[in-house]
């Protein structure tokens, strides 16, 4: 084999730092220490029951990004990580995998502890970051930018401010109750569409000029990032998706009991990402994870920007297109998986692991292997590339330690990412393209021991039907698509758009994969690239995930997809140009610019339908949090409750914990076609019904109104009377029941 010399540097890349991508080692050092004090300060303050002096934001954002930074921030400056995106995505990911594994461990072993945990990693954090800061030699003064450069940064940091403003007009004046089988895009007002207009326009400018302004091309991305997922949760003060509730109630319960309740959830099996979030509540004061889920997609969304900017930079080997990348991925990520979830963190840890894998095989020098398919399937698999140049044997066995962590951590927190994460380090060692060759052993026998041992309460007793579904494509791809194709017509008609802004992502993507595969300068990461694309939708033959894995195959395959998409763009730009019919109009001062703007205003409004399109049954009002939390905590014991949803917000730590009172739901074809029939078979104490419950019935379900109200009056007439009633909830109380005072709710999990 003959040595291919490491690949060149894209010609345009991120600032650097003198000794890592974060910076200089004695800035990142000094940072760190910081974040650890003040981190230790308040779990110190909340150990002593003396912090209700502290916002309860502030102390929210102080243990978030506690648990981002430490103790990835030394980790990363120790390693030296090259390129501001993939040491954010390294530091990010590090410093949740050691809170993961920590947390679930304590759990796991019965020693939960959350503040001396809290104070060992502080402290700990403290310690490297000295070490780091001794060793540290004096950083170059950074060179200041021209003043032109500062002005139109200047004015376009204002404009996005001016978009800012337009957003929460928008969300403020918002509707949510109005919204109906389109969703939300009929209530969005003229305010968030001039809004969306600006943001395209600093956004495309800025894209379009000689040297790109990261600062103002990030500012753009988190403003699109805003109008895109924050809508509904800053119009009603709660999250958008309503099994974050579910979710607030595990780890309520974990916070109060330290322990893993067994034969209640599966998601349980995988909770790592509940007890690093219960260690998180504890050590901040806060009362559950309230103050974390109404904002959490837009911090999810833009952690996912340091991975895809990452990746697409060595797919498409320029930064202009790196960025255009994150922009598409973020444009058609209506999926609503950045919420507060397991979901959201796995798929960080994949992108991160893909993004230094790819990052790798870009600058290491790589042995060259006879052409053709012949030679990629017996060369490639006996193939080591080099090392990264600058990089010693052991530094590169530290960074195959920390993914090995971050590997660790995603078999504790999810169900089908791990097994993903396991095809993708065997389709980079079966390439030939990475010194980790046997990771993907390390990954597969972490998740098989997990899944044998800890995950027991899954598998245990449907061992068989799990194994049933394997290689029923028909089946996962049936539950996947033709069953949400249901329900009330026009909301039927209505998810034909979101498959086609999937439909159209994957076809651009495999388009411009294609192209680029035809050009001699294609790149050695092309091929490893589009196998990855690939990779999620053969778990498609594994199971059906319940329905949802067509929309996971989706969700873990955008940020290897987006940069195909971006160099498609690019090659249709180019192609457009050199057509004698546009050729004219090219010359057209500022055209491309406003065809631009406009088509990136137009895909961020179907990306609005598409993201909002189950606003009427997943918006959440006070009423619905409250009454419905409060319900559960004050009936009796020995109380039946059945309600007419799957009711996210009662689940807390009474419902799991006591497993009181008993909660029924709409589990059966015959029920759900006579639901007075069926309360009166069941005779509860209480029936819960919501504007939730409502609006699935309508458009999941297809239940008219006329057969709802009908319905609450065959309640009625049954012994049913009004205990509660307001615009979004309604609780109907059984005659011998007793009355409950729900006027003053306490919500779920603040126990």
């Amino acid at each position: 084999m003959t040595i291919a010399p490491p690949a060149p540097a894209p010609p345009t890349t991120e600032p650097a730092g003198a000794d890592s991508g974060l910076g200089s080692t004695r800035s990142v050092a000094t940072c760190g220490i910081v974040v650890a004090t003040t981190v230790l300060l308040l779990n110190l303050l909340v150990a002593a029951d003396i912090h209700d002096w502290i916002p309860l934001p502030l102390r929210a954002a102080i243990v978030v990004i506690g648990a981002l930074a430490m103790p990835g921030l030394p980790v990363t400056a120790a390693l030296r990580i090259p390129g501001f995106a993939l040491a954010t995505s390294v530091t990010i990911s590090t410093s949740l995998a050691v809170t993961i594994v920590a947390t679930q461990t304590a759990v796991v072993i019965e020693a939960w502890s959350p503040a001396v945990l809290q104070t060992l990693l502080a402290v700990a954090a403290i310690a490297v970051c000295a070490v780091l800061l001794g060793r540290a030699g004096n950083a170059p003064r950074p060179k200041r930018a021209p003043r032109h450069s500062l002005r139109v940064r200047a004015a376009s940091l204002a404009a996005l401010a001016v978009a800012l403003v337009l957003f929460v007009v928008a969300a403020r004046t918002l509707d949510t109750a109005a919204a109906h089988r389109f969703g939300i895009v009929t209530e969005i007002g003229p305010a968030y569409v001039a809004g969306l207009v600006v943001v395209a326009g600093v956004l495309v400018t800025t894209l379009r000029r000689t040297r790109i302004d990261h600062v103002v091309a990030t500012a753009s991305v988190a403003v699109l990032v805003t109008y895109s997922t924050l809508l509904v949760g800053v119009a009603t003060g709660h999250t958008s998706v309503p099994t974050a509730f579910v979710h607030r109630g595990f780890v309520s319960t974990i916070a109060e009991a330290g322990f893993l309740p067994s034969g209640i959830d599966a998601r349980f099996s995988w909770a790592g990402f509940f007890a690093a979030s219960a260690h998180l509540v504890t050590t901040g004061g806060l009362p559950d994870t309230e103050a974390l889920m109404t904002y959490a997609p837009l911090a999810f969304g833009m952690i996912m920007c340091a991975p895809v900017y990452a990746i697409a930079l060595v797919v498409t080997r320029r930064a202009r297109l790196a960025w255009v990348a994150v922009v598409v991925y973020q444009a058609f990520n209506w999926y609503q998986q950045d919420y507060f979830a397991p979901q959201a963190v796995a798929v960080v840890f994949y992108a991160t692991i893909v993004a230094v894998l790819l990052w790798q095989l870009r600058s290491a020098p790589l042995p060259a292997i006879r052409p053709g398919f012949r030679g990629l399937v017996l060369d490639g698999p006996r193939r080591t590339p080099g090392l990264v140049p600058g990089w010693s044997s052991g530094r590169t066995l530290a960074l195959g330690a920390v993914l090995l962590l971050v590997v660790l951590a995603n078999t504790m927190s999810h169900q089908i990412t791990p097994i993903l994460t396991v095809i993708a380090l065997a389709a980079f060692a079966a390439c030939g393209v990475t010194r980790y060759r046997t990771l993907w052993i390390a990954a597969g026998l972490m998740f098989a021991a997990w899944f044998s041992y800890g995950a027991t309460d899954y598998w245990l007793g449907h061992l068989h039907a799990l194994f049933a579904e394997i290689g029923q494509v028909g089946t996962a791809v049936g539950r996947g698509v033709q069953d949400r194709l249901a329900g009330d017509p026009v909301y039927q008609q209505m998810q034909y758009l979101r498959m086609g802004a999937s439909g159209v992502f994957g076809l651009v993507a495999f388009g411009g994969w294609v192209a680029t595969g035809v050009r001699r300068t294609r790149g050695r990461a092309w091929l490893v690239a589009g196998v990855l694309c690939a990779a999620p939708f053969s778990m498609v033959a594994l199971q059906s995930y319940g329905g949802e894995m067509i929309i996971r195959c989706f969700v873990l395959a955008s940020p290897v997809l987006a940069p195909f998409v971006a160099l498609a763009l690019a090659y249709s730009a180019r192609a457009l140009r050199r057509a004698p019919a546009v050729r004219g109009f090219a010359a057209v001062r500022g055209l491309a610019a406003a065809v631009a703007i406009v088509g990136l205003v137009a895909t961020m409004l179907v990306l609005t339908t598409n993201r909002g399109l189950n606003t009427a049954f997943e918006a959440s009002t006070d009423e619905e949090v409250t009454v419905s939390g409060a319900l559960v905590e004050r009936a009796p014991g020995d109380a039946t409750i059945m309600t007419w949803s799957h009711a996210p917000h009662t689940v807390g730590p009474r419902r799991l914990l006591e497993r009181e009172p008993r909660v029924w739901f709409i589990d059966s074809y015959p029920c759900l076609d006579d639901l007075a029939g069926c309360a009166e078979d069941r005779w509860p104490s209480y029936i819960l019904v919501t504007s939730q419950a409502i609006g699935m019935l309508e458009l999941q379900y297809g239940m008219s109104r006329e057969y709802l109200d009908a319905s609450l009056a065959g309640v009625a007439e049954i012994g049913y009377v009004p205990m509660y009633e307001s615009a979004s909830v309604l609780v109907l109380r059984r005659a011998d029941a007793p009355p409950l005072a729900l006027d003053d709710p306490a919500p779920t999990g603040a126990r």
